[in-house]
């Protein structure tokens, strides 16, 4: 296993950088955040979501969660072995999916998913 953060301008530079607005399973996985490094607002959409998982902030230390870098708030995990326990008998479509872990303020937010697109919105969301 091994943990790659993702380097993107959606991602925090910090784990409790972006703040969690809403997140939405129509059509796939919507969060909406707040990034407070930059006072901006971003929409990420997850496509072909196998499982997704949120969990508290003080409950997100723990298995493989506890060596992710203490930089960035975005990651991939590599031969990940959640990712793993899914291929046995679904192999077909996991195998076109990544294994996302996401921090927020005050949630952990771990994703299996296929793709994710993001994008900056130009003014705080309506809720």
């Amino acid at each position: 296993m091994d943990i790659r953060q993702i380097n993107i301008s959606a991602a925090g530079t910090w784990p409790r950088d972006c703040e969690l607005i809403s997140l939405t399973k129509k059509n796939g996985l919507t969060i909406i955040y707040h990034k407070d490094s930059d006072d901006s607002y971003w929409s990420l959409k997850f496509e072909i979501i196998p499982a997704y998982k949120v969990t508290g902030e003080e409950f997100s230390t723990t298995g493989y969660l506890i060596n992710l870098p203490a930089d960035g708030s975005f990651f991939e995990i590599i031969d990940s072995p959640w990712l793993n326990e899914f291929r046995k008998n679904h192999a077909r479509i996991i195998d076109k999916c990544k294994h996302y872990v996401l921090q927020f303020y005050d949630e952990t937010i771990e994703i299996i998913a296929s793709i994710f697109t993001c994008e900056q919105l130009k003014k705080k969301p309506d809720l």
